[in-house]
């Protein structure tokens, strides 16, 4: 993939595979702008991004400013659920405000949705209510952008898992959809793919056990009606109750 969209600083801004750029460049992505963006507990590491890169497991651009990384997104694909989770997108401090998190929402997530198509493509971001602005970002800010580019919310309280061991859950996450797809998504999609992603990150003993992950994929199934969720509109993020952790 290759895009031109419009001039930017002193080059023109592409976006590219991720596919298709220089390890240097994925190095550069990671070290530079992700690392900026998400704590520890959020990131997968350096190695883990360059063997996913190198096995195409997920669609994944950059965008470039002349020769220099400015921005890019990743996506994951879940094969047993059909989702398609947007996994990260960032773009470099100096860079935020010109659009260009815009058009990758609403320009390269439909080309991956008709390429992949996917059950649903989500999205996980944390709760403004409970994450305050950081070093790594405003969480406000990023709610805001989901917003502007029609995003919805699964009407459901939510947490990611422990990405890998050491890691802590990060608690007070919202999960989001964005499809084009309708006012509901499919229960059994969304119960399966918190299946997928859990035993993928902390194993199946996580899936058939843990309190928390038990009442996380209960909480989904309360919310349906008809066997599928309701998506809302973000304002109405307010309503979602705050998840209750067992152990606490």
């Amino acid at each position: 993939m290759s895009r031109s969209t419009g001039p930017y600083g002193s080059g023109e801004l592409k976006i590219v595979s991720l596919y298709d750029v220089a390890e240097a460049d994925l190095a550069c992505f990671y070290s530079e702008i992700l690392t900026a963006a998400f704590s520890p507990e959020e990131l997968v590491t350096w190695d883990e991004l360059r063997e996913a890169a190198a096995n195409n497991p997920g669609p994944g651009v950059l965008v470039l400013d002349g020769e220099t990384v400015v921005g890019g997104m990743l996506g994951e694909i879940y094969p047993r659920s059909g989702v398609l989770l947007l996994s990260y997108i960032a773009v470099r401090p100096d860079t935020r405000g010109r659009g260009i998190g815009r058009v990758l929402l609403t320009e390269v997530i439909p080309q991956w949705r008709a390429a992949v198509l996917p059950s649903i493509v989500l999205a996980e971001i944390e709760d403004p209510r409970f994450h305050e602005p950081s070093s790594y970002g405003d969480p406000g800010a990023r709610l805001r952008l989901y917003q502007r580019t029609g995003a919805a919310l699964l009407p459901m309280p939510f947490f990611q898992p422990s990405l890998r061991p050491g890691l802590s859950r990060v608690f007070d996450m919202l999960l989001i959809c964005l499809d084009e797809s309708g006012p509901t998504v499919p229960t059994p999609a969304v119960t399966a793919f918190l299946e997928e992603y859990f035993e993928l990150c902390e194993g199946s003993a996580a899936v058939s056990a843990d309190a928390d992950f038990l009442a996380l994929r209960r909480g989904a199934c309360e919310a349906e009606a008809d066997g599928r969720l309701p998506l809302w509109p973000l304002d109405r993020v307010p309503e979602i109750p705050r998840f209750r952790r067992a152990s606490a």
